[in-house]
């Protein structure tokens, strides 16, 4: 509707929608979500384009794929409006809410509802987001220790070259206002760079950092990581957590892929390209609650279109176990990993 990219634009890609339901604190680099317990502070937004240029805000929860969406989807869930059937009616009530004037009048049976908000608590910095502009990257060859933290997991020298994960000594960052920030790598706080299109677009992982993730340039959407190093066609395709997760099985002769998180959506295409391409597709993520919840989720989603099961690793789901990663660190062996799928 053309009411709702109206309501866009008058409200900086829906930043100010957020604001006004969740509060001031969303625009922290992240916060908890008050719907849910959340001790994780799991919640961040991003500036997004659609395909016609518009600008919008989306928010990203990594504990819950139920609570992502932009601004007219999370105030939907919010108020208990049905995107589907009562999209028209969610917009008038925004319109409302925010004094927009974007309607020059409303149904007449049209009531707005009441709902007790709960806002947002910050942990991190607040203020505007902030769009990555320009980046600067220099990388190096891998440290002895570094590649000690790779093999830790089975992941060899080549593995990473094939995957194009470097070692990155710096980096500096331009921002939408101007301003420039930059990471340094050290022995303490090593970073490394998921480079994608040659350097084009790359993650940052900074495995010891707070904040491990920082994303820069052009990336793929949808972000998956190892996608074009999948073989033609296959027996199994795992699709996992994380890269590092894609990494390990990789260097165990498995074929994975990862999207950006757990609860990212697997898209409909992307499922029907690798039904057509292997007989099996085993969602592996990780063995805490989130990872639990959300590979249940995306069985139940596609288990009448494709061949898709999950497989949870015995693990205790704590920090230290909880990934087909840390199941290789543990000391398990490609053979014992081949008796848990056996028994799917």
């Amino acid at each position: 509707m053309k009411e709702a990219k109206t309501i866009l634009e008058k409200t900086e890609g829906g930043l100010d929608v957020f604001k006004h339901y969740l509060g001031d604190d969303c625009t922290a680099k992240k916060f908890r979500n008050p719907y849910r317990k959340d001790s994780r502070a799991s919640c961040r937004l991003y500036e997004n384009k659609d395909k016609g240029g518009t600008k919008y805000y989306y928010l990203q929860d990594y504990g819950d794929s139920e609570f992502c969406g932009n601004c007219f989807a999370i105030v939907a869930k919010l108020l208990n409006y049905s995107i589907k059937n009562d999209f028209k009616r969610l917009l008038e009530q925004i319109d409302r809410d925010m004094n927009l004037n974007v309607f020059s009048s409303y149904d007449k049976d049209f009531q707005c509802k009441q709902t007790k908000l709960k806002k947002v608590v910050a942990c991190g910095g607040s203020g505007k987001p902030c769009t990555i502009i320009d980046f600067k990257p220099i990388s190096k060859g891998f440290s002895d220790k570094e590649l000690e933290y790779w093999e830790r997991y089975g992941i060899t020298i080549e593995t990473l070259r094939r995957y194009d994960v470097k070692s990155v000594k710096c980096c500096t960052f331009i921002k939408t206002d101007g301003k420039s920030f930059g990471i340094v790598s050290s022995e303490i706080v090593p970073i490394y760079g998921y480079y994608f299109n040659g350097g084009l677009g790359i993650k940052f992982y900074k495995p010891k950092s707070e904040n491990r993730f920082l994303y820069a340039g052009v990336l793929p959407k949808p972000y998956i990581f190892g996608w074009s190093k999948l073989p033609q066609s296959g027996e199994r395709v795992f699709i996992t957590g994380g890269e590092k997760d894609v990494l390990s099985l990789a260097a165990h002769g498995f074929s994975a892929i990862a999207f950006n998180s757990e609860t990212a959506k697997v898209p409909e295409d992307v499922m029907k390209e690798l039904s057509l391409r292997f007989r099996q597709i085993v969602f592996l993520y990780d063995s805490d609650e989130t990872g639990i919840q959300e590979s249940q989720k995306r069985v139940d989603e596609y288990k009448d279109k494709y061949h898709v099961s999950r497989l949870q690793l015995p693990l205790a789901g704590n920090k230290k176990e909880k990934d087909i990663s840390d199941y290789f660190a543990l000391g398990y062996s490609s053979e014992d990993f081949v008796k848990l799928i056996n028994k799917l």
